[in-house]
């Protein structure tokens, strides 16, 4: 029943239905206890943890992923271990605290590296790239998504593939090396072509390849960027930047310096200032300033 009741929570996670989810992972949760489960117990609460995650209610997601660390850790299970300390430290980068964010990361990284998880190490080489490359460390963020994607490549993880060589493109367009990151974005957007893959990857591989293109000069077409934002609910800061850029519409600026001020608003007042420091918040908070 608990697995069951579990299950059914996740299908309703992927109709996007979260306070259904929350129901049904509760009551799985709630079964767990009263039989003692606590493998199960640690399942549910990263389930449970996800959703709070994916609604934005950061810390009741902490204290899920937290709980179900206590757990993992009680019972030995390091390969839980290393997605629940990969799952916190999603939550601090997501709470814009870079700093531990990595701590965590490179925690997981180690524990799936000793118990040889070649998925569970792509994906936390990845994550560590994240936060160097939205720190401004855009070398060391190239080196952690190279070795993310050799692993990718390696397991013939086509979409975790996508997602690497996206991230490179990324990295080589805040560079400033445009040619390198057409051929990246490029090799992105054909994989997530051929395999299907949809939503939010789709919206920033197109963004970053259209400016790129528009940098170079190139011809360049946004009909599918427009479909795609109109299919998107919640779009990003950096990429409202980046349609500022792009499509010349002030009211993307507007939106992104909003969503920054607002992040920036919830952290104590060192993290704010240290956050507001970084190249992105950074470039988007002076480029309003420039033309409100």
């Amino acid at each position: 029943m608990g697995l069951s009741l579990n299950n059914i929570g996740i299908v309703h996670v992927n109709k996007g239905d979260y306070e259904k989810a929350l129901d049904y992972y509760g009551r799985s949760l709630a079964i767990r206890e009263e039989i003692g489960d606590k493998r199960g117990m640690g399942e549910s609460l990263i389930s449970i943890g996800n959703v709070h995650h994916y609604k934005g209610d950061y810390d009741k997601a902490l204290d899920c992923y937290s709980r179900s660390l206590a757990i993992q850790e009680e019972l030995g299970d390091k390969a839980g271990v290393g997605l629940s300390l990969n799952n916190i430290g999603g939550v601090h980068y997501y709470k814009g605290d870079y700093d531990k964010a990595l701590d965590y990361f490179a925690r997981s990284f180690a524990i799936r590296e000793e118990i040889g998880d070649k998925r569970g190490m792509g994906i936390s080489l990845n994550n560590i790239g994240l936060v160097h490359h939205y720190k401004g460390d855009y070398d060391k963020a190239l080196d952690y998504y190279s070795r993310s994607l050799a692993i990718k490549e390696e397991l013939g993880d086509k979409r975790g593939m996508g997602h690497s060589l996206n991230n490179i493109g990324l990295v080589h367009h805040y560079k400033g090396n445009n040619e390198k990151a057409e051929d990246y974005l490029e090799k992105s957007l054909t994989i997530q072509k051929e395999i299907g893959l949809g939503g939010g990857l789709l919206l920033w591989t197109n963004i970053y390849l259209n400016l790129t293109y528009k940098h170079l000069s190139k011809d360049y077409d946004v009909k599918e960027i427009h479909s795609l934002i109109k299919d998107t609910e919640n779009i990003e800061f950096e990429l409202n930047y980046r349609l500022y850029q792009l499509l010349e519409d002030k009211s993307y600026l507007k939106t992104a310096y909003n969503q920054v001020q607002e992040k920036a608003s919830a952290m104590e007042e060192e993290l704010s200032k240290k956050y507001l420091s970084y190249p992105i918040p950074k470039a988007i908070v002076e480029e309003w300033e420039k033309v409100k």
